[in-house]
């Protein structure tokens, strides 16, 4: 029994001591050594109304990319019914002139009847049964058939898929917005999806200058874009003292950041895409050349990530191809063998003829696939292109490594294909001055809040009621390193959270030291009444603290900004004062009663 009291003693202490030291940064700051706060590198982070900062929300208008999609996939239709008439007429769809193209195309007319509906119309009922399963399913399975006259047809995308179209639309804008956010190097941005299509972002810390930036960098739409890679350009060959006099100037933001030569142009490569982008905006760019950025993984025996790292990319200013001109891309095989998983790409009539002049022009050099500055791959043309590609991944180490591979490339490619415009409607700048005279007001009434508590229990509680309040400052040492240990942000209603749960951990205390009155009352011995107390007074508390618990996780869950950051620190402070009125305080009687200093309870 002894041996497990101790045990719980050297493991709160410990839980204690870590506490401390974590938060040591964040008051103590720049007086730290440097191996201590590389360490402890984490610090506690004030919310949007704290620091001041920018609030925006943006709509996700997933009716118009269904819609952009549905007409784009029209022409992918026309051109599918063209070749089934071609070869009705013991006719090669490939090797037709445009003259004969267009004459068996006017046979068939194409109409986007709403965002999810394509109607077919020929004008030789014969026609109507070129309309095969297997035509439509080589131009997008999830479109089902449904009369729409005589002699027309109408394809129908149903409701369960528009819908799960819309979870993709609006994720995969939502990893967009992330990303470019990201690439401000900003402390704590908060991201989030809020609702059926609509996008919350609380970014904290920011000047007038940069909320301009953010503004108009979230405001486009993602591009998709098809860019030649130019290392004849060499952006990087001559920048290695430049590299150097950033690092010395930089430390802190360039902790990673390296030169490597390369026979096709030397390229910067670094742990965290942000610590490029900062070093690209501090040199000279040609005007005919882009940075484009990276992600390499390597991969060990099994496909296991080793390591990664973002590399760059010289590429032309000027996109040869864009996504508006990409019909769809879906995973596929190659010819040779059923193992090696390819990605296949259809383009619309006016970006083949695009490719196919493009690449005649680049046999040999390598094309980058981009989304926004990202690039997704770097494919090298081998031969000239028609309307339809095929790209060979060739990295990983087994199948279902280049599968994966495969998956995430055709995400970013539909990614262009189902481009959602973003509509913004909500927009707030707080300025910092707010934030400085809410962080003074709500210190100053926590301050207030806590030193009432503290001499209320010593008043009334006596030797009890300074055992409660050494496990309310432990309370609040641990609420604060939760919050830097899961990455939180302290916001104004977070304060509120943080002075509401001290009080539910003197409740707790007094909940414990009334049950251990009675015991006295009823002539119980110290140690015989302790143990009562505690037991009997357990289960009221964790029924009070669950159902508070419980409030919270839903607030959590439904709301953002301010209420969330209340929620937060309710969900901790719950957590952290059920640990210290409960174990803390009673590992305090334990100690006093084994150390001979505590001869009767003073409750």
């Amino acid at each position: 029994m002894e041996s497990k009291r101790n045990w719980k003693a050297w493991w709160t202490f410990g839980l204690f001591g870590l506490a401390v030291l974590q938060l040591l940064p964040t008051f103590l700051g720049s007086s730290l050594p440097t191996v201590y706060t590389d360490f402890f590198d984490k610090r506690l982070s004030y919310g949007l109304d704290l620091k001041g900062g920018l609030e925006l929300r943006y709509t996700v208008d997933y009716k118009k990319a269904i819609s952009d999609n549905t007409r784009r996939l029209a022409d992918s239709l026309k051109d599918r019914l063209g070749d089934a008439y071609a070869k009705g007429q013991k006719k090669d769809w490939a090797t037709l002139g445009d003259t004969e193209k267009k004459t068996i195309e006017d046979r068939f007319v194409i109409n986007r009847s709403a965002y999810n509906t394509l109607r077919v119309e020929f004008k030789v009922p014969a026609d109507k049964a070129l309309l095969t399963s297997d035509v439509i399913d080589t131009v997008d399975s999830r479109f089902k058939t449904a009369s729409a006259g005589d002699n027309a047809v109408a394809l129908v995308m149903p409701d369960k898929d528009v819908q799960a179209l819309k979870k993709d639309i609006v994720s995969q804008t939502l990893q967009v917005i992330r990303k470019r956010v990201d690439a401000f190097g900003l402390v704590e941005p908060d991201v989030r999806q809020s609702g059926d299509a609509d996008i919350d972002l609380q970014l904290p810390g920011l000047s007038e200058r940069q909320q301009g930036m953010i503004r108009e960098r979230i405001g486009q739409a993602a591009q998709l874009t098809f860019r030649m890679v130019k290392p004849e350009a060499k952006v990087f060959d001559d920048k290695s003292q430049a590299l150097a006099d950033y690092k010395t100037k930089h430390e802190a933001e360039a902790k990673t950041i390296s030169l490597v030569p390369d026979a096709g142009g030397s390229y910067l490569k670094a742990d965290k895409k942000s610590e490029l982008i900062r070093f690209v905006k501090e040199i000279q760019v040609p005007d005919d050349v882009q940075i484009g950025y990276e992600l390499v993984e390597d991969r060990q025996t099994g496909g296991k990530v080793a390591t990664s790292y973002w590399r760059t990319h010289n590429v032309e200013a000027k996109a040869q191809l864009s996504g508006d001109n990409l019909t769809r891309a879906n995973i596929g095989y190659a010819a040779q063998g059923r193992q090696e998983p390819v990605v296949h790409l259809e383009f619309d009539g006016r970006g083949a003829s695009i490719l196919s002049t493009v690449s005649e022009k680049n046999v040999g050099n390598q094309m980058a696939i981009m989304l926004d500055d990202d690039v997704a791959s770097a494919p090298q043309i081998k031969e000239r292109l028609g309307s339809r590609v095929q790209i060979t991944l060739g990295k990983g180490s087994s199948a279902q490594v280049m599968m994966d591979e495969a998956k995430s490339l055709v995400t970013v490619l539909n990614n262009g294909a189902y481009k959602a415009p973003v509509i913004k409607v909500h927009d707030i700048a707080v300025g910092p001055s707010l934030g400085a005279d809410a962080v003074r007001g709500g210190l100053l009434s926590m301050a207030i809040g806590v030193l009432l508590v503290v001499v209320f229990m010593v008043l009334y509680y006596r030797q009890g009621g300074v055992i409660a309040d050494v496990a309310l400052i432990l309370n609040l040492v641990l609420q604060m390193a939760c919050l830097v240990w899961f990455n939180a942000s302290l916001t104004l209603p977070g304060m509120a959270g943080l002075t509401l749960t001290t009080a539910m951990a003197v409740d707790a205390n007094i909940l414990i030291f009334e049950r251990i009155r009675e015991e006295l009352r009823a002539g119980r011995g110290m140690r015989n009444a302790l143990d009562l107390g505690y037991g009997r007074a357990f289960w009221t508390i964790f029924d009070s603290h669950i159902t508070a618990g419980m409030a919270g996780a839903v607030l959590m869950v439904y709301s953002t900004g301010p209420i969330y950051g209340f929620a937060v620190t309710l969900l901790i402070g719950i957590c952290t004062s059920m640990f210290t009125s409960i174990v803390a305080t009673r590992m305090i009687y334990d100690y006093l009663i084994a150390k001979g200093k505590l001869t009767a309870l003073s409750v």
